[in-house]
């Protein structure tokens, strides 16, 4: 029997959440489809297997913001002919942009195949609290955000808050299933016991952990500020694993705020998971997120967690038995496998940190906690439910 072909459709595969996610799943599908994996351009920091075609649409990375907008019509052409050359059945597309082209793909070129976009952030809050255009440009992504969604067969949102955003605050009526993203735990245990990075060399310290591109909404200044709380009261490190755009300022920061000696900048790493697995606690300092893979990370190599109670993911990971809605607005609570923090606060979030350093009962008591909880997400029933999705989509009656 043919397989059917599907297209997943990504800006890079260089690094972050949403890139390990696809990367995951094209892996993992590409024995029950035809997968072909579109780029805005080739960048590839996670493994692809040579079974997936490679789509490279060729488009310049440091195209700003305004541009782009105006040449996604363009850039969906391109796209829409090659999947009519190639006879594509269905369309993933995660993030924003490829949702766009997606969607213009439908509304300007003719495509005919089915459309799944994957929701992987809070929307409303990027564009209250991250996006530093202006208010044309928010405007503009709020009305292309309904434009595109509404173009879809079906969304999947990686949260209930995610899924209630867009519903309540886009006027999306597309159907929109949740599906949480996906962890691989024996990968993930497997890579943790390579040897231990240079940078654990003071067996006396406790170290905490940050892993992500430094981008604005992870708020790596206000850990900054939260760790410069504490580092005078006891031995510790602050360990950052990525890169991005604002590395260098958030170096400049640590330098002021007067604890560079004590914070380590490893950028982007391969394994991240040797280096979670040889710190005592990982910290999640954001002002907003879609599902933070980095915590089911975490939960997967059983450490303790102190994050940030923002809007959305970490109170459903960590939280569960509470309402996705809820949130700490001062101080901290410990929840059932975290400490959640309030939102943008440097001294809520110094008290979760000193709380994970100092009760080691508690410490234990997570880390025992933390398989139990990871389980619930581990790939091959995350996998499940895509497939099940798609095959849905495509009306495929055959059992995988």
């Amino acid at each position: 029997m043919r397989k059917k072909k599907v297209l997943f459709f990504i800006n890079t595969l260089r690094f972050g959440g949403a890139e390990r996610v696809v990367s995951m799943m094209v892996n993992h599908l590409k024995d029950d489809y035809e997968i072909h994996l579109a780029l805005f351009h080739k960048e590839i920091a996670f493994p692809v297997s040579e079974d997936i075609v490679l789509v490279d649409l060729k488009e310049n990375p440091s195209t700003g913001n305004s541009l782009m907008l105006l040449r996604l019509p363009l850039i969906a052409r391109k796209l829409s002919k090659y999947c009519k050359a190639t006879e594509i059945e269905l369309v993933i597309s995660f993030l924003n942009r490829p949702s766009y082209v997606t969607a213009f793909m439908k509304s300007c070129w003719g495509f005919k195949g089915k459309i799944i976009m994957c929701e992987r952030s809070y929307q409303s809050q990027m564009l209250n609290y991250i996006t530093s255009s202006s208010y044309s440009y928010r405007f503009i992504t709020k009305k292309l955000i309904h434009f595109a969604y509404q173009r879809a067969n079906i969304i999947i949102s990686n949260s209930i808050i995610s899924k209630e955003d867009l519903q309540n605050n886009f006027a999306i009526t597309t159907p929109i299933e949740v599906i949480y993203n996906p962890v691989d735990i024996a990968a993930i245990q497997q890579m943790s016991r390579e040897p231990k990075p240079d940078c654990f060399s003071d067996a006396g310290a406790f170290y905490f952990i940050a892993i992500g591109n430094f981008r604005a909404e992870k708020n790596f200044g206000l850990l900054l500020q939260s760790f410069s709380l504490i580092q005078p009261l006891i031995n510790a490190k602050l360990i950052f694993v990525g890169s991005g755009a604002l590395e260098n300022t958030q170096k400049m920061l640590a330098h002021k705020l007067g604890i560079n000696d004590h914070v380590i900048f490893c950028g982007f790493q391969q394994n991240p998971y040797k280096f979670i697995s040889n710190a005592n606690c990982l910290v999640l300092s954001s002002y907003t997120e879609g599902f933070p893979n980095v915590l089911l990370e975490a939960l997967a190599c059983s450490k303790t967690i102190v994050s940030t109670d923002c809007l959305s993911g970490p109170r459903e990971l960590l939280a569960p038995s509470s309402l996705p809605s809820q949130q700490v607005k001062e101080g901290i609570e410990v929840a059932d496998f975290g400490i959640l923090t309030a939102v943008n606060n440097s001294k809520a979030l110094a008290e979760g940190m000193m709380k994970a350093y100092s009760d080691k009962t508690l410490r234990s008591s997570f880390e025992i906690k933390a398989i139990e909880r990871a389980a619930v997400f581990n790939i091959n029933i995350n996998i499940n439910q895509y497939r099940q999705v798609i095959d849905n989509i495509l009306q495929i009656s055959t059992k995988h």
